[in-house]
């Protein structure tokens, strides 16, 4: 996974957490009812230096006290532990550690996201998928959980592996209505949000429509691939991309049109050229935001060679204006 996709899972599902840690500390012990071998016992857990260590003390804890009013602030303690480490190989073992010793479903959930963001960080797809699956039937609205499963089913289509395509297209778009609602998802910050929601949707439209065009589906993928730019994907290969799904279109529309029944014949023509003017626009759009980038120079000559006569066609074999328009989807560096 790419740190750009790596770093939006962890701003998503930092907020997930922080729900869940909430609730975890809302939940305060009644110290009038612990003993005096709990406190010692739970201290010699905060003691303890590292994390393995305090789920070694946790594990001795809980098998002494299995009813203690203190166990879930403990859980919670460790879990805290256990996400804020940064191996991702680390957290997963902590993880598995952790769910043997505190096996009740709500303290389970407390570790579901940091195994989640190892399974995903360590390439366990298969378990990543899984465990995703058994967290949204609890919470199907975590729009963090959505959009990170997207990616990473997207992820494993462009290495052509196509198993997740299906299942990542509807969390797609579960993610995508969700983030485009009006309502600001639980934990996350009013004046933060649209901002984070822009930033979310312009991948969740990336990445489902990546998934589409792995699935065949390219007139699904057109409308979602123009969205994210609409949005502002600095991705260039979804303009690339997206010019030659359209030239696509056109070349089937303009063999329907040269074979079309006399009667049908102006209407063919009319519906090719208008794919043509699709053409044309979507690749000079993705000349402008590609021009001066070195990285991709060869794909620019390319599409200027191939704008040239497609333009020319529809302006009276002339390349005037042509220019100007490139000109007007050129974009700052970034």
């Amino acid at each position: 996974m790419d740190n750009k996709r790596r770093n939006m899972f962890r701003i998503f599902s930092a907020f997930t957490l922080a729900c869940l840690f909430a609730v975890a500390a809302a939940a305060q012990p009644d110290k009038s009812k612990v003993t005096g071998g709990e406190r010692d016992a739970a201290q010699k857990i905060d003691k303890a230096t590292g994390a393995q260590a305090k789920l070694s003390a946790a594990a001795d804890f809980v098998k002494k006290y299995p009813q203690s009013s203190l166990r879930r602030q403990i859980a919670e303690s460790i879990a805290q532990v256990i996400a804020q480490t940064s191996d991702h190989q680390a957290k997963a073992t902590l993880a598995q550690t952790y769910l043997g010793i505190f096996n009740q479903p709500e303290e389970a959930q407390l570790v579901t996201l940091a195994l989640l963001t190892s399974y995903m960080n360590t390439g366990q797809t298969q378990d990543a998928m899984r465990l995703g699956a058994e967290w949204l039937v609890k919470n199907p609205d975590d729009i963090a959980v959505l959009q990170n499963l997207t990616i990473l089913a997207s992820g494993e289509a462009i290495k052509g592996n196509n198993a997740f395509i299906k299942q990542g297209r509807e969390y797609g778009a579960k993610a995508i209505a969700l983030a485009e609602s009006d309502r600001i998802p639980a934990g996350y910050d009013a004046a933060k949000w649209p901002e984070l929601k822009k930033e979310a949707l312009v991948s969740l439209y990336r990445e489902t429509g990546i998934l589409a065009f792995k699935a065949g589906d390219t007139t699904a993928a057109i409308p979602l691939f123009e969205k994210a730019i609409e949005l502002g994907t600095a991705d260039a290969a979804i303009y690339l991309l997206l010019t030659d799904l359209h030239n696509d279109v056109y070349e089937t529309a303009a063999k329907a049109a040269m074979t079309a029944p006399s009667a049908e014949k102006q209407a063919a023509t009319q519906k090719a050229e208008t794919a043509l003017d699709r053409v044309i626009d979507s690749a000079a759009r993705a000349i402008g935001f590609t021009d001066g980038k070195p990285e991709f120079a060869q794909a620019n000559a390319a599409l200027r060679e191939r704008l040239t006569p497609y333009y020319k066609y529809r302006h009276n074999n002339s390349t005037e204006g042509m220019a100007q328009l490139i000109e007007k989807y050129k974009k700052p560096p970034q």
